[in-house]
């Protein structure tokens, strides 16, 4: 690494690094590095084989954080730090007396007040559901991003770190109204912002959500290895972030198959969502017993155990929290297939209709889908007239 930095070309660089022998047998695949670096893997490729040549500070200085190289070893100078001014002082003479005012940026106030309004949208999208904010985030990322091109030292750091957050919650909005293609490219700009912030708890969060998308994208195998990836990003995560993040590795296991492999997940994310102190997690608070109850009956649907998700999922649905609506729709949902798989189609189209009625408030893409996975298990176990009837049912609340 120290011959090819003396070579001055970023291309060089970015190839050595993802070969090191640092990262093991398996080197760092291009398609991986370049959502770290904020670009596609085409760019990628170009800026290594040398079509396309770096020469942008800001750039260079964003690679380098991202790859971790020391700033003493770089041919240009990273600045971490704004450089320490005097206030500009302005004094304001009123009759009773004069009132220094001091004129200092907005930055890391305004950063803290975007993170708390990002507290707000995620309570009005478990609401509301993912439609109506998707345009509002959407803006606010690029309006922090244009914060940010104003910004040095900490200010920009912490401006940059809400931005990670805003990207990942815009992925997840994307991920629930259906943009699987637009969910994966913004959790893909989340990682490489939390990368360069160096945040492992923020990126093994957003890993373990990268895991969710591939599960959605049927893709069991991925949706174990990013969980476990997740696992071993940061031995700090909360008890919280660690239920949450074995849960999705259950739900791989249990997609393949792995029953027991399944179960002990399952039975690890329990211990860690029963631990104290979660309650203030700004992360993976939504992970509750009621919703861990809701991915353990998906995990038994997926086995082939549709007795044991009813067996888990009933005593947990009457506690559920009330703020959690669109996760009740699928909580609901979920119940409804395991009772329409054991033959009790009268009670599965009852419960269908709760959740049916949620959805039509949330407008949950992913929702929206289970309750058509009911419509096939009706038919699948030979209640042909209870399907028809929740069939025309989602076409009337849901066109």
């Amino acid at each position: 690494m120290r011959e090819v930095l003396r070579s001055r070309d970023i291309g060089a660089v970015l190839r050595t690094w993802r070969h090191h022998p640092a990262h093991g047998s398996r080197p760092i695949s291009q398609t991986e590095l370049a959502p770290w670096l904020g670009i596609t893997q085409g760019q990628l490729s170009r800026i290594e084989n040398g079509r396309n040549r770096v020469r942008d500070l800001d750039k260079l200085m964003q690679y380098a954080r991202v790859l971790g190289v020391p700033a003493e070893l770089l041919w240009f100078e990273v600045e971490d730090e704004e450089p320490p001014r005097p206030p500009a002082t302005r004094t304001l003479r009123l009759s009773t007396g004069t009132v220094p005012a001091t004129v200092s940026t907005p930055g890391p106030m305004l950063a803290d007040s975007l993170l708390t309004t990002l507290d707000e949208y995620v309570l009005t999208d478990n609401l509301a559901g993912p439609h109506s904010l998707l345009p509002i985030v959407t803006q606010q990322v690029q309006f922090i991003e244009r914060l940010e091109e104003t910004s040095r030292g900490r200010t920009r750091t912490r401006l940059r770190a809400a931005r990670a957050r805003f990207a990942e919650f815009l992925g997840w909005l994307h991920q629930d109204a259906g943009h699987l293609d637009a969910a994966v490219e913004w959790t893909a700009h989340a990682v490489g912002l939390a990368r360069e912030l160096r945040d492992d708890r923020l990126l093994a969060y957003i890993r373990m959500r990268q895991g969710n998308l591939a599960f959605d994208a049927d893709n069991p195998q991925a949706t174990i290895d990013l969980a476990e990836a997740a696992l071993r990003t940061s031995a700090d995560l909360t008890a919280r972030q660690r239920a949450t993040t074995l849960r999705q590795l259950a739900h791989g296991h249990a997609r393949l198959g792995n029953g027991d492999a399944c179960a002990r997940a399952l039975g690890q994310a329990w211990e860690n969502a029963a631990r104290p102190g979660n309650a203030d997690d700004d992360l993976a608070g939504y992970c509750t017993p009621e919703y861990l109850a809701m991915e353990a009956a998906q995990c038994q649907i997926a086995l082939g155990r549709p007795d044991q998700a009813i067996n888990v999922l009933e005593p947990r649905l009457p506690r559920w929290h009330p703020e959690n609506r669109r996760d009740l729709g699928r909580g609901l949902t979920l119940f409804a297939v395991a009772l329409a798989r054991t033959r009790q189609p009268d009670k599965a189209l009852d419960v269908a209709g709760h959740a049916l009625a949620v959805t039509a408030e949330t407008r949950s893409t992913r929702t929206e889908l289970q309750l058509y996975r009911v419509v096939r298990e009706l038919h699948v176990n030979d209640a042909h007239d209870h399907a028809a009837e929740l069939r025309i049912a989602l076409h009337r609340m849901l066109r």
